[in-house]
């Protein structure tokens, strides 16, 4: 009975001491100024470096065998409990109590390692801010006048003469992941807190499931691993990569991450990427037109915008439709519930991209002529 009540205040002291310590960390970050942009210059680069330099040997995602794990244990420990409790095994009862602090102290660790990882960081410095654009709230008129601009840019790529089409469907991972390490790195000698080194970008095994969840990529905080969806449409996957190696470097907010995602596949000298990087900021520009003006005037743009784009476009569309389930709308409301508990506007953060990108393209918009 003594060993007993040693463990559960074992149990009790480790967990209180996590949650404690993130609760801190977690408060310091939103309430006290200038913590978080410390933080995430001073503390974390070392932390993530370390970890991701471990968790890079391997090719296969730690993370994803992590899930796989969790569900086997979860599986196996459930029907052992309800064995031994129907057979009423003595031994059920000491199971189901280690099982429990096992638990308890699993889940809390996890959360101080989210909060160091992660969590403090939802609180830095915005990529705007850091790169002194005048973000401004978006209007219809300049959300227009961006949609054309980059779907010209994208025609603009399609139609040069050494434009190849069967790049779009280049599924050569190794190609893709060195190829998105070097755009960071590149864009990492315009601003410093971009530099240095960069994770092994990793392929799920079970990418199908992501796909039908509507999942491109998912960044680890817990093991530091730039994870994407290898069964999407090819020329998606570039930008995905980049962005989630944007949250490695510490930019956890999405619009952030989509952000340096963009400039960096634009500024790539693979016109892979160029076109990658320019279609995400396309669709989320035109997602932003569609909530912002009427179907007629939505409609008006779309029906201006080249051709290829316009098919281009449409076939993302169909194949979402055909690939996502039902179940993806849960992701899409847990994914909202994730942002929202980090102090960001559910899954609107990814709309400040576009407030981002009109600050990007300021001078081009100001000179264009509307429809």
């Amino acid at each position: 009975m003594l060993m007993r009540l040693l463990s559960y205040k074992k149990t009790i002291i480790f967990s209180a001491a996590c949650l404690i310590l993130s609760a801190i960390f977690i408060l310091l970050s939103r309430f006290a100024d200038g913590f978080s942009q410390w933080y995430a210059v001073n503390i974390y680069p070392s932390f993530s470096e370390h970890a991701g330099r471990f968790f890079s040997k391997w090719n296969h995602s730690f993370f994803e065998i992590g899930i796989l794990l969790f569900l086997i244990l979860a599986v196996a420990s459930t029907l052992y409990g309800i064995t031994t409790f129907i057979l009423r095994r003595p031994s059920g009862a000491k199971f189901m109590s280690r099982s429990l602090r096992v638990m308890i102290c699993a889940i809390s660790g996890l959360v101080l390692i989210f909060s160091l990882a992660g969590g403090v960081n939802y609180h830095r410095d915005s990529i705007g801010t850091v790169l002194n654009l005048p973000v401004q709230e978006s209007s219809q008129d300049s959300l227009v006048k961006l949609s054309l601009i980059l779907a010209e840019d994208l025609a603009a790529l399609t139609e040069d003469p050494g434009w190849d089409y069967s790049l779009l469907a280049l599924n050569d991972f190794a190609y893709i992941e060195a190829q998105a390490i070097h755009a960071m790195k590149q864009l990492g000698k315009q601003e410093p807190s971009l530099a240095g080194y960069y994770v092994k970008p990793k392929p799920v095994f079970f990418s199908d499931v992501m796909t039908g969840l509507g999942i491109e990529g998912i960044f680890s905080p817990f093991t530091m691993e730039a994870n994407y969806n290898r069964s999407v449409t090819p020329f998606l996957i570039p930008y995905t990569i980049c962005h989630e190696l944007a949250h490695y470097k510490g930019y956890m907010k999405e619009d952030d991450a989509g952000f340096i995602a963009f400039i960096a596949s634009r500024n790539s000298p693979s016109t892979l990427f160029q076109y990658s990087g320019m279609f995400h900021g396309l669709v989320f520009t035109l997602n932003a037109l569609k909530s912002e003006a009427g179907a007629e005037e939505f409609n008006a743009v779309y029906q201006n915008l080249p051709d290829p784009v316009k098919y281009q476009l449409m076939y993302i569309n169909e194949q979402r439709k055909e690939q996502t389930t039902s179940f993806s709308s849960i992701a899409r409301s847990a994914n909202d519930i994730y942002l929202k508990a980090n102090a960001q506007q559910g899954v609107k953060s990814y709309g400040r991209m576009v407030d981002l990108l009109i600050a990007e393209y300021a001078g081009r918009i100001e000179e264009r002529e509307l429809l």
